[in-house]
């Protein structure tokens, strides 16, 4: 009877085995804590499993035009999803703007208005993300020309990979402030800016399912999933707009 129960609940593990899949993620930085909540809502939904893979948009871009297995692509911009549209290597109407970041100029060594510090240049290190390949660093170099800061503080910059880099950069105290998305400074007690965003392109971010995922099926799901009232409210509480 014992072997008997035995045999049935390895049977049972392996048919619950066979029906769980995962799913792989690759997601700009500034969103992983946000995908990391849903992820959560998703899985204690169903058995399936998300892998996700973060790093700067840029450079996710390139590794999936090299052929890297990700079944979704979530960047922060719409620049690289429309590029690989055109170049088809997307499912066929899979783009989906599914957030709006924000930009903030942040500072854990100044306990005073960090605009005011940045306008009066009292600083050694200004933080932002690589422009040419993170969208939230591009974003922050049309604030400063618009701010005609840019060349003021050219000399004093520091370029973060990605924007999780850039955060570290001034969390570490490497830097004495600088630009990064919302959803970072809004973990922390310390004083921000919250730049008005006349003063930069909108930062929409799509995503895709990628043509070559193996997955396209769960892909389809997870889609729909973001989708909802309830994962639109989870996203807006972390400094998005939908």
């Amino acid at each position: 009877m014992r072997k008997n129960i035995a045999i049935f609940v390895l049977l049972l593990f392996f048919t619950l085995s066979l029906k769980a899949e995962e799913l792989r993620i690759a997601v700009a930085s500034n969103f992983y804590s946000t995908l990391s909540l849903i992820k959560n809502q998703f899985e204690n939904i169903y058995d399936d499993k998300l892998i996700i893979i973060k790093g700067s948009t840029g450079k996710l871009y390139a590794q999936i035009k090299h052929g890297a297995p990700y079944d979704i692509y979530m960047a922060a911009d719409i620049k690289r999803p429309e590029l690989l549209d055109r170049q088809e290597l997307i499912l066929k109407n899979s783009r989906y703007t599914y957030a709006s970041g924000l930009l903030a100029l942040w500072s854990k060594k100044y306990k005073e208005d960090v605009l005011t510090q940045l306008k009066k240049g009292a600083f050694i290190k200004l933080a932002i993300a690589n422009p040419k390949i993170a969208p939230y660093g591009f974003a922050a170099m049309e604030v400063l020309s618009k701010m005609e800061l840019d060349n003021k503080v050219k000399s004093n910059m520091v370029y973060g990979e990605n924007i999780a880099q850039t955060f570290q950069f001034i969390q570490s105290g490497s830097a004495d402030l600088g630009f990064v998305a919302l959803s970072y400074v809004k973990q922390t007690n310390n004083e921000y800016w919250l730049v008005p965003e006349n003063l930069y392109t909108p930062l929409k971010q799509q995503m895709v399912i990628l043509k070559n995922s193996k997955n396209k099926k769960l892909a389809k799901k997870f889609l729909e999933f973001i989708k909802r009232k309830n994962i639109k409210e989870i996203i807006k509480s972390q400094g998005y707009t939908i």
